[in-house]
């Protein structure tokens, strides 16, 4: 990192942030006004928000940045972002990802692993889209109408609760990527609590 590697005060007293990758952006951004960080290629899209920063080796992008990551290192842009986040902002509890699902499946699994290990480390909620979250483990409850899986990358105990077609209750131990969490049918508000990160992903 070059020019600076500290995220500006907004950052560092948030709740929510946004961070924008280099794909398709699927969603709606939720709020333009967020401290957003915008990772490398993100840079392409043009989004131009008051209170961001980006971050990246420059690779997919050809706009300066303001954080400059070397390209000899061996970690990901996404993950330099997320650490980041981490180590600066002790006050988040959620972020917001766009542009990072998509293309490469290699890329897309590898993404998924590295937001999982951020929930892991700092508790936070992270949501990729309408369809796929990655939530801290705590009690959280969804509005989910339609189907929806449950998965781990750590074995766990889990527990769902509510306007599930499938409850869960007591909780069960539930296996790495196992097919136990497999298409569930919510009709209203599910609760979903683990003693390990779980990733939700809901059809609705």
């Amino acid at each position: 990192m070059t020019k600076t590697n500290r995220l500006p005060q907004s950052f560092t007293n948030a709740q929510e942030i946004n961070l924008i990758g280099p794909l398709d952006i699927q969603e709606n951004i939720e709020s333009s006004d967020l401290p957003t960080l915008i990772v490398d290629g993100g840079m392409n899209h043009g989004l131009n928000f008051p209170n961001s920063i980006s971050i990246g080796d420059g690779d997919s992008s050809k706009l300066s940045l303001d954080i400059e990551l070397s390209t000899e290192k061996d970690q990901s842009d996404l993950a330099c972002a997320l650490e980041l986040i981490l180590n600066q902002v002790e006050s988040c509890k959620k972020v917001n990802l766009y542009g990072f699902l998509g293309q490469r499946k290699d890329h897309e699994l590898i993404v998924i692993g590295e937001a999982y290990e951020f929930v892991r480390k700092s508790s936070a909620l992270l949501i990729f889209d309408k369809s796929l979250k990655i939530i801290p483990p705590k009690p959280y409850t969804f509005e989910i109408n339609g189907l929806f899986s449950i998965m781990s990358l750590q074995e766990c105990l889990f527990s769902i609760q509510g306007s599930a077609k499938y409850q869960v209750w007591p909780a069960k131990k539930l296996g790495v990527l196992s097919s136990l969490g497999l298409s569930n049918e919510g009709s209203g508000e599910v609760t979903i609590t683990s003693d390990t990160p779980l990733i939700l992903y809901s059809e609705e």
